[in-house]
């Protein structure tokens, strides 16, 4: 990518998830899914993000939906924009949904805000409806030590979606209907790293994003 966000993405971060893409099994496989772009063609529905997405299994969900998932884990949102014209912009997505945060949280909230807002923004130039899901609560203990982010996870879903509602399509809360009485990920729905979710959660978050889907 290049162009009038190239000063938020730095060569040093797009260089760095390069080379963490690298050493991803998934990426093997999103780069053998590339070849088929020619035969897939135009699809209505495109997720975009990390290993929450990728995890995310879409078309158990929505068997009936034109949709393809194009999740990293371990992604962040230099790799969003990095990956924009091979994983959104080949299938002419009528609508996507955008998941990422929580990898980079400790960057920056100004710096994680514009870059979401930039990938959001150059992914509806080119046509597609674009909703902004919530970063999703965390259980303590975590995996990586983010839980003392909790706060700052839920100042930046506040201000992304003001944010979307203004700017883009829609904002999708996953973060309020998976949190329990504590403001944490709840037990039910977290997996023993306090990140990833288990199904009952996809099954909550379907729910949520069922309404938008073309």
């Amino acid at each position: 990518m290049s162009g009038k966000y190239d000063a938020l993405f730095d060569p040093e971060s797009l260089r760095a998830i390069q080379e963490f893409y690298d050493t991803r099994e998934r990426w093997q496989e999103i780069l053998a899914y590339r070849k088929l772009a020619d035969r897939i063609g135009h699809v209505r529905n495109l997720f975009y993000g990390d290993s929450i997405t990728e995890a995310w299994p879409l078309h158990e969900h929505f068997p009936n939906h034109s949709l393809l998932n194009r999740g990293i884990g371990g992604d962040n949102v230099c790799g969003l924009y990095l990956r924009l014209a091979e994983d959104v912009f080949a299938y002419t997505p009528e609508k996507v949904f955008i998941l990422i945060g929580i990898n980079g949280i400790e960057l920056p909230k100004q710096l994680i805000l514009d870059r979401t807002r930039a990938v959001a923004e150059l992914i509806r130039e080119r046509g597609s409806r674009v909703y902004l899901g919530s970063i999703l609560p965390l259980r303590e203990p975590d995996g990586w030590d983010r839980f003392r982010y909790q706060d700052k996870i839920v100042e930046i879903n506040a201000e992304q979606k003001a944010w979307s509602e203004r700017n883009l399509d829609g904002f999708i809360d996953y973060h309020s209907l998976l949190k329990d009485e504590t403001g944490q990920l709840a037990a039910e729905f977290a997996r023993p790293d306090g990140t990833h979710v288990m199904p009952g959660a996809y099954r909550v978050m379907a729910d949520a994003v069922r309404p938008f889907l073309a």
